[in-house]
């Protein structure tokens, strides 16, 4: 279960990197942004349960 939530919380590590670059660019717009942004939310979300979970 540890290791899952480490793997959500760098895909949700990732997603924010996305969305900073996102906002600095312009790119892919802001509802896509902040689709990322809400993912990335729900994975860090997730990965706190897990981690949770596990002990």
């Amino acid at each position: 279960m540890r290791t899952l939530a480490a793997v959500l919380a760098l895909l949700a590590a990732g997603c924010m990197v996305v969305a900073v670059a996102s906002m600095v660019t312009g790119r892919p717009g802001p509802k896509a942004s902040g689709l990322i942004r809400a993912a990335a939310v729900a994975l860090f979300a997730a990965a706190v349960v897990l981690n949770v979970a596990s002990r």
